[in-house]
C-alpha cells in the first residue's frame, strides 16, 4: 500500500512523526517562554509516545483490514517495510526526547502508575478475549485465520494496551493542569 505517488507509507509516517516532534518542541519552547505553561518533560515524552503508538496502531490496524494481502517481506508489498520504517523512526527520535529532560515529581509517578496499570488491564483483557475467541472458534472460520495473522493480532493488542496506558496518563495530566488552573497562580 502506498499513495498514489508511489511513496511508500512507511517513510510518509516517518517524516510525519519527525515533522510533528519538531513542530512540538518548538511550540513549547516559545510556551516556556512567554507563558511557563509548557509540558513538563515526563508529560512531553508521554505525547511523544501516544503519538507514535498511534501511529504505529493505525497502520497495524489498516494492514490487518486486509487478510488477503501477504504482509511478509519480499511478497509485493512494502506494509511490513512500512512497520518497521515507522517504528525506527519512533525509536531514533525518541533518544532526542528522552534527552530533553526526566526530572519527575510524585505527581508524575502517580500517574505513570495509573497509566501502566490501565495498560496491564486492557493487555489482560485483550489477550483473555483473543484466548477464547481461538479456543471456540467454528472449525470452519478458524481455518481461515493463519498462524501469521494471528500474531498480527496480539502484535496489535499489545500495541493497543500501550496507547491506552500513554492516553490515560494524558487524561491525568489534563486533569492535574486544571486542578492546578482551578486553584490558581500560587505566590
Amino acid at each position: 500500500m502506498s499513495l498514489e505517488l508511489n511513496f511508500p507509507t512507511g517513510w510518509i509516517g516517518a517524516l510525519a512523526l519527525v515533522a510533528w516532534t519538531a513542530w512540538s518542541w518548538r511550540r513549547w519552547a516559545e510556551l516556556e517562554k512567554t507563558t511557563g505553561l509548557e509540558p513538563g518533560a515526563p508529560e512531553r515524552n508521554v505525547r511523544f509516545y501516544a503519538v507514535g503508538t498511534a501511529l504505529l496502531f493505525g497502520h497495524l490496524i489498516a494492514t490487518l483490514a486486509y487478510p488477503d494481502i501477504d504482509l511478509h517481506v519480499g511478497h509485493g508489498n512494502y506494509l511490513a517495510i512500512d512497520s518497521w520504517t515507522m517504528l525506527a523512526a519512533m525509536i531514533g527520535v525518541s533518544f532526542v526526547v528522552s534527552k530533553a529532560g526526566t526530572i519527575r515529581d510524585e505527581r508524575d509517578e502517580t500517574i505513570i502508575a495509573r497509566g501502566t496499570k490501565a495498560g496491564f488491564v486492557s493487555l489482560i483483557a485483550g489477550l483473555v478475549v483473543f484466548s477464547f475467541i481461538m479456543g471456540f472458534l467454528p472449525p470452519v472460520q478458524g481455518k481461515s485465520l493463519t498462524l501469521f495473522m494471528a500474531g498480527n493480532i496480539q502484535i496489535a493488542i499489545v500495541v493497543a494496551s500501550l496507547l491506552i496506558k500513554y492516553a490515560v496518563q494524558l487524561i491525568e495530566y489534563a486533569k492535574d493542569t486544571n486542578a492546578d488552573n482551578a486553584i490558581g497562580p500560587s505566590e
